[in-house]
């Protein structure tokens, strides 16, 4: 296999790939919007089960993406990796699998809601009210105007409390070990 053909080949996976995520999310805010914007119907079911294994993709590229960011600052070719690489596109990678997290734990709280009634959170929730409440609960803020009732309810929250702690820590430990890198290779080269 020629390397411009293994250069295609990846350039087709990565075309692939955004297809891929573009169309669960999608599919997530369809699936968000139709009790109250959208009627249900065949096409927004099709659409909805499909942002059903959208979140579990999302999921996937989220921890694909963390572990590379890890093993790029800490792995054994992390030299390499910090010399291709610019601060702001790890930092971005970062964030934004945080920001669709956040979205992603939401539409989570939108199917409890869904399933079990409104009585499964002390507010009714929409999709604004259930990001508030993501975003609330994985800074482990707590305000406590939203709160979880049923049991799923409570596991979900109770996972995502976990991992927004971790996921801040680990956050951190990104940027401090960005900073020490980067520090370590600037005296190097006085």
């Amino acid at each position: 296999m020629t390397i411009w053909t293994r250069k295609r080949i990846a350039r087709c996976f990565k075309i692939v790939r955004y297809i891929v995520v573009g169309y669960c999310v999608f599919g997530l805010l369809v699936e968000a919007a139709v009790p109250r914007f959208l009627p249900e119907n065949a096409f927004t079911s099709y659409v909805g089960e499909a942002a059903k294994a959208g979140v579990f993709a999302i999921w996937f590229y989220l921890f694909w993406r963390i572990g590379n960011a890890i093993q790029g600052i800490y792995g054994r070719q992390s030299a390499q990796y910090l010399e291709l690489t610019p601060i702001w596109r790890i930092l971005l990678d970062v964030t934004a699998a945080y920001v669709l997290a956040a979205f992603c734990f939401s539409v989570l709280y939108l199917y409890i809601v869904r399933l079990q009634g409104p009585g499964a959170f002390s507010a009714d929730l929409n999709l604004g009210e259930a990001l508030y409440f993501s975003i609330v609960t994985m800074t482990t803020t707590g305000y406590g105007d939203i709160a979880p009732k049923s049991g799923w309810a409570k596991f979900v929250v109770s996972v995502q409390i976990i991992f927004g702690f971790l996921y801040n820590v680990l956050f951190f430990s990104i940027f401090a070990g960005l900073a020490g890198r980067r520090r370590s290779a600037d005296r190097a080269l006085d």
